[in-house]
């Protein structure tokens, strides 16, 4: 019966008549090696179907050169796009990227971890969507680098990068206030997200200094507004018309609102103003304009990156927390209402 096993060093070892330490060696591209012994082993072993043992290679260095990033939502296109950063910053550094999906589950999310650890990559880059402790604790008790991304843990500082989201929500809310809007509809984000709280809390600033009474703002939960957008039902959750501008958590969710918005026969700006965060079209050009906050290009992926090679080569570092200044991109979904309440 035919061998199901492996190709192995020893293998390669036996079929070019070399020792299993010069094989490997020349694997390694050892310069002490002539080039031909080297390019002699390389092409046998390319023939022969050779693959390298990372795992036993690993535990030789101690180093695996793979990153894990787990994140909670790959259908979500804002995360999409910073993969890709990640996975161009990381292999320039000569790492590998291993994605882990953790589909909002809280346990799901502590197994990726520990999975992550058994596999013994070299750093975590993790997306928190959940203020928990325990997936912080889990990396630290094994003394694995990790960075935080595009949120935070509540109430303790850790090496993290994100984007000002009080500043982002501060920043919707004084454009469409300085606009003439008294009369809001905010569609929330999942509070589990700490971008949640946080673009809420600065939005309702900008209600407070310009005045405007919180019975003039319909909040609409996180819950329940990703209930109505995965089941197609956001236009229930647009009615009644008791505001003239919205506010979105994110693109995601203001894309099809602007269709049910039109599909009532409304215009956008004309008739509502609406203002989002993400900025997707920065990255997806042919999407439709929509006024949208953002960090300007890809910082948070980059920067995550590079905090985490620094973790890595310097454990002892102090924590480093990263909060990047957001913009607001001027599409022109908004305009002054057609009627000042």
């Amino acid at each position: 019966m035919r061998s199901v096993s492996r190709i192995t060093l020893r293998d390669v070892a036996g079929a070019c008549g070399y020792t299993v330490n010069t094989v490997s060696r020349a694997l390694r591209g050892d310069t002490r090696l002539p080039e031909s012994t080297r390019k002699k082993i390389r092409d046998t072993a390319l023939q022969m179907g050779y693959i390298r043992n990372s795992l036993a290679s690993s535990l030789r260095s101690g180093k695996s050169g793979n990153i894990a990033v787990i994140v909670n939502d790959v259908h979500n296109l804002h995360f999409c796009h910073m993969l890709t950063t990640m996975d161009r910053e990381l292999r320039k550094a000569g790492y590998n990227i291993m994605v882990l999906c953790m589909g909002f589950s809280e346990e799901l999310g502590e197994h990726l971890i520990r999975s992550a650890i058994s596999q013994a990559v070299d750093g975590i880059l993790y997306f928190p969507y959940y203020n928990n402790r325990d997936h912080i604790e889990i990396m630290r008790k094994n003394h694995m680098p990790f960075v935080l991304l595009d949120r935070r843990v509540r109430d303790i500082v850790l090496d993290s990068v994100r984007c000002d989201d009080r500043r982002g929500g501060y920043l919707a809310g004084v454009h469409l206030a300085n606009l003439g809007h008294k009369h809001y509809l905010f569609l929330s984000g999942e509070d589990r997200s700490s971008s949640q709280p946080d673009r809420l809390a600065g939005f309702m600033q900008a209600m407070k200094e310009y005045q405007i009474p919180e019975c003039n703002i319909r909040i609409v939960p996180g819950e329940k507004v990703e209930a109505a957008h995965s089941e197609s039902r956001l236009k229930e959750l647009l009615v009644p018309l008791d505001y003239t501008a919205v506010v979105s958590f994110r693109d995601e969710v203001a894309y099809p609102v602007m269709l049910e918005l039109s599909s009532m026969g409304l215009e956008i700006p004309r008739d509502i103003s609406i203002v989002s965060f993400d900025h997707l079209r920065g990255e997806i050009p042919y999407l439709p304009k929509l006024t949208s906050i953002f960090a300007n290009g890809d910082k948070v992926a980059s920067e995550g990156v590079r905090l985490l090679l620094e973790r890595i080569e310097k454990p002892d570092l102090p924590p480093q927390e990263i909060i990047l200044p957001v913009t607001l991109f001027d599409e022109g979904t908004a305009a002054p209402p057609c009627t000042v309440g």
